[in-house]
Parts: structure tokens; C-alpha cells; sequence
């Protein structure tokens, strides 16, 4: 699309600019930067003052980058940014290219220099990458179904599909315990400095409690609504599908008696993360006595967090091709209904969102007096920030701005009380584990009794509040409620192909419930101005 030097680096930022995408002005200025520092790079190298290259613009599932082609003699910036610099002249540019290195990328091809960079990676790639993979997935199980033999079709499931899906759960089980013991861990000693000093810090979690339980109350009617009878047909579809779930003992004295583990090996197995929860709270609060002397252990354990979170990120990336396998095997054993139950759990994340929302707006006239119309009508012209972005800390920077200047919240106490909110107001997970749960209780056939429905409820408050904020927390916590009714917590892997699509509706009453609930504090504490609130 261009050519430099003819056309320059800002002529391709403002092309991005008017593409419609999602790039800030901050990115298309990092972007002028490096491109620049590349060509300047290219030229220095090649031995061409008046080196002719190509820039395209290319675009894919919501990520933009610049591709920049120059034909000549072999020269790659990247690598060449490992040599030693002697011309104080060309620090700068050696500089910039270094700090946005991961964003860089070059191929030799056809006699030119081919350098790629990232300038916007976007939210939707996940979604677009995890459909595709159901797509092809179930249109593949079908072609197969329809034009191969069964025996073949068996062979192609036990020694293909099976093994991979299998390979993926092994390696999610084997971070269950350490994700979780860490991640609550890292979050009880960040606490202790900020939201557990002082009345508001108390508040906050007694709200975030209140708050989480009612929407997961609001979920087991929802499930009731969406599955009210059983569904034995689709059991074909998990059987064989690895170790059963322990079914026996299911109440809540057992789970009570169950929560504190007979040593310290067996909670980090994977097998029971209810012991894992009780082993992370009681040492973060030990490490919290300590003080002083326990920084050394705070710092290891805040890498140990970032360690499991950078683990989880790696094998998330997996998730499309588990889907595709996982979609192919569903083809084969059932038909066209599977997709309509699919869509029910679906629908029940999705219903769910506008019901908590009037949840949230209830509690604020109740409890904090204020106007339920007002706040209904400005967080749902909001909400489609957090929905797109699919993530409460990636639109924590917006939502600051949101209170601020249209909730009247004290920007001193938003910047204190909507982060460390983030963490503990998990509304929208609610519904993520307790639609799956009660399906597949159906499908299994569990009797909804009164005992069963208290026990899911509990199981699902506390993991829905317990959950750690890193990728495929929720699939663990999933497969943990799963395993605690009797169902096989390999199950999980049927719905990998929606989380994605729920994470958007949960994410957004997350943040709802995170900003209803600094509200009140904020007005209890006289932290916010009652004129912006009304003001339109």
C-alpha cells in the first residue's frame, strides 16, 4: 500500500487510524517509531541510502501490523540487535527496536527482507480461533461419520481424538493445585496492604460475598428454567471419556469434614480443590502475621504466581485444536442437537447478564438509596467496553474513567477500590460454572434434590469467588464442580468451543457488580458527588 521513503511512517499510522480498528493513538505512536527505526535500520545495513521498501497494512481477527519489504542483500534487525554498538548515533534506534522486540519478526523470502510488526493484538482472536475450530470440527465428525465405516470412525476416536484431548486435561490437572494455591495467595498478601486495612476494605469483601452468593442463587434458577428434565440420550457422548467421578458422599458434611486435608501431599494432586482453597487462605494469612520477615517468601511466591499464570497462557493457545477434536468426536456419536444444547448453555450466560444487572441496581436502591434507573442506563451503555475486551483488568483503565466522570466516584477512591474489587466481585462466573453443572447433572441423571442443589450452590459461590485471574481458570474450577457432583470432570473438554463466547456477558456483569459495589462504599464513606450521578 506504501512505499518508503516516498510515503512515511505517519502516512501508514494514519491509514490505521481510519481502518476502524481498535488501535490507540499510543499504539499507532509506538508503531511510527519502530517502523521508522526499522527502514532507518535496513538502509544503514543493506548499504542503500535510498532503499526502496513495500509496507502493507494487513488485518486478521481483530490484530494489525505492518509488514515491511525490502529487496536487497540479506540483513536481519532483529538478530543484529545482539551486536555490540559503537556508534552512539545509531543507540537510539538499536534501543527502540530492542524494547518492542517481541513485536518483531523477519523472514528472508524471495530475495527480499521481510519484517512483521505487530502494532494492535486484538481481544476477539481467541473467539474467532475457538469457532473455527468448532465449525470444523463438527462438519468434519459429520463428513466422517456419513462417508467412513464405524470401525474406522472408532479408530480415528481412540487413537487420535481421545489421546489429544486426554494430553490437553493431563496438562490443565497438572496446574490445578499450583495456579490456585499461588493466585490466592498472591492476592491474600497484596490485600493486606490495601483493601484489608480500615472499615472499606472490610465492606468491600462483605459486599463482594453478598453479592456473588445472590447471583449464584440467581443461577440455580436459571438452570432449573433452561434444564428441568432429564438428559440420558447425550450420555453416549461422555462415556469412555476417562476416570469416573467419585459419586459416593456427595453432602454437606462430607464437604465440610472434606475441606481440611489429612496431609500436605494429596490437596496438590488435583483431586480436591476445596482442600487446596483452605491450604492457600490459611497460609496467606500466616504469611500476613509474619510482616517483615516474610518478604522473601511474598516475593517468591508473587513469582511463583506470575510463573502459573505465564504456564496457563501457553496452554490455553491449544484450546482450538482441542476444540476441533473435541467437536469431531461429539459428530460422531450425536446429530445437529448437541448445537441446541450448547446454545442453551449460551443463552443462560447471556440471559443472565441483563437480570444481574437489575440484581446490582436493586441493591443499590435498597441499600444504598440510589437511583436504579440511572444506574441501569449508563452501565448498560458502558457495558460494551468490558464485553469486548472480554477481560475486567484490560478494561480497568475505561472503567476508572466511567465512574469518574459519570458515576461521580472520588477518582482517589476508584483507583483504590475498582482494582482490588476486580478481584473479589466474580458475579459473572456464577453462571460460567452453574449452567454446565446443572446440564450435566441432567445428563448424568442426579436427582435435584434439595441437599444437591445447596451443595452445587456452595461449591459454586466459593470457586466462583475463589477463581484466580488467569487464562483457563474457569475450565479448572469447571471440572473441580464437576468432579464434586458426580460427573467426570474430563467433561469439561464438550464446553471448551463456548468459553470464549460466555467469557464476553460474564466479564461484563463482573464489572457491574465491581462498580455497583464501590458505589456504596463510596457513598457510605462520603467519596462521591450525588450531581455527576443524576447529571445525564
Amino acid at each position: 500500500i506504501f512505499q518508503l521513503p516516498e510515503d512515511s511512517a505517519s502516512d501508514v499510522m494514519e491509514y490505521i487510524a481510519h481502518l476502524g480498528t481498535k488501535v490507540t493513538a499510543e499504539e499507532r505512536l509506538r508503531g511510527q517509531s519502530v517502523l521508522e527505526e526499522t527502514y532507518l535500520r535496513l538502509s544503514k545495513g543493506m548499504n542503500d541510502p535510498d532503499l526502496k521498501a513495500d509496507v502493507t497494512v494487513k488485518k486478521r481477527f481483530g490484530d494489525v501490523s505492518v509488514v515491511l519489504t525490502a529487496h536487497g542483500e540479506a540483513m536481519d534487525p532483529i538478530l543484529s540487535l545482539t551486536e555490540w554498538v559503537e556508534d552512539e548515533a545509531d543507540l537510539y534506534c538499536v534501543n527502540v527496536l530492542k524494547a518492542n522486540r517481541d513485536r518483531m519478526g523477519y523472514v528472508r523470502r524471495n530475495g527480499a527482507n521481510v519484517v512483521s510488526i505487530k502494532i494492535h493484538e486484538g481481544g476477539e482472536k481467541a473467539i474467532y480461533r475457538t469457532l473455527i475450530g468448532l465449525v470444523l470440527g463438527l462438519c468434519c465428525g459429520a463428513l466422517m461419520k456419513a462417508i467412513l465405516p464405524v470401525e474406522t470412525i472408532l479408530w480415528v476416536e481412540g487413537n487420535i481424538a481421545e489421546p489429544v484431548a486426554d494430553m490437553f486435561m493431563h496438562a490443565l490437572t497438572m496446574m490445578v493445585a499450583p495456579v490456585i494455591f499461588f493466585a490466592i495467595i498472591a492476592g491474600l498478601t497484596n490485600m493486606s496492604e490495601t483493601a484489608d486495612v480500615g472499615k472499606m476494605g472490610v465492606r468491600m469483601v462483605a459486599q463482594s460475598v453478598g453479592l456473588v452468593m445472590a447471583s449464584a442463587i440467581l443461577s440455580v434458577g436459571l438452570g432449573l428454567l433452561l434444564f428441568p428434565d432429564e438428559m440420558t440420550s447425550f450420555a453416549s457422548v461422555f462415556e469412555g471419556g476417562g476416570a469416573e467421578a467419585a459419586v459416593g458422599g456427595f453432602s454437606i458434611k462430607n464437604m465440610i469434614v472434606d475441606i481440611i486435608p489429612s496431609n500436605l501431599v494429596d490437596p496438590f494432586k488435583g483431586e480436591n480443590l476445596m482442600q487446596v482453597l483452605f491450604l492457600a487462605l490459611f497460609f496467606g494469612v500466616v504469611v500476613n502475621r509474619l510482616g517483615e520477615k516474610a518478604h522473601i517468601a511474598k516475593e517468591l511466591i508473587e513469582f511463583m504466581n506470575s510463573f502459573c499464570m505465564c504456564v496457563m497462557g501457553m496452554l490455553v493457545r491449544f484450546v482450538p485444536l482441542i476444540v476441533f477434536f473435541s467437536m469431531m468426536k461429539t459428530a460422531f456419536h450425536t446429530g445437529p442437537e448437541v448445537v441446541v444444547v450448547l446454545a442453551k448453555v449460551i443463552f443462560g450466560n447471556y440471559i443472565n447478564m441483563p437480570l444481574e444487572f437489575c440484581l446490582f441496581a436493586a441493591v443499590l436502591a435498597f441499600f444504598g438509596k440510589l437511583s436504579p434507573s440511572v444506574y441501569l442506563r449508563k452501565m448498560v451503555a458502558f457495558a460494551p467496553v468490558p464485553f469486548a475486551l472480554s477481560s475486567s483488568n484490560a478494561a480497568l483503565p475505561q472503567t476508572l474513567k466511567f465512574v469518574k466522570e459519570r458515576l461521580g466516584m472520588s477518582p482517589n477512591f476508584a483507583s483504590f477500590a475498582l482494582p482490588v474489587g476486580g478481584q473479589l466481585h466474580q458475579a459473572g462466573a456464577c453462571a460460567y460454572l452453574m449452567m454446565p453443572a446443572m446440564m450435566m447433572a441432567r445428563v448424568f441423571d442426579k436427582s435435584f434434590t434439595v441437599e444437591f442443589l445447596l451443595c452445587l450452590l456452595v461449591y459454586v459461590f466459593i470457586f466462583a469467588y475463589m477463581m484466580p485471574p488467569v487464562p483457563g481458570a474457569g475450565l479448572i474450577c469447571m471440572g473441580s464442580v464437576f468432579s464434586a457432583i458426580g460427573v467426570p470432570p474430563e467433561t469439561v473438554m464438550f464446553f471448551l468451543c463456548i468459553e470464549p463466547i460466555c467469557d464476553m456477558a460474564n466479564t461484563a456483569v463482573n464489572v457491574a457488580c465491581n462498580v455497583a459495589s464501590s458505589l456504596l462504599v463510596a457513598k457510605r464513606f462520603n467519596m462521591w458527588d450525588e450531581n455527576i450521578y443524576m447529571k445525564d
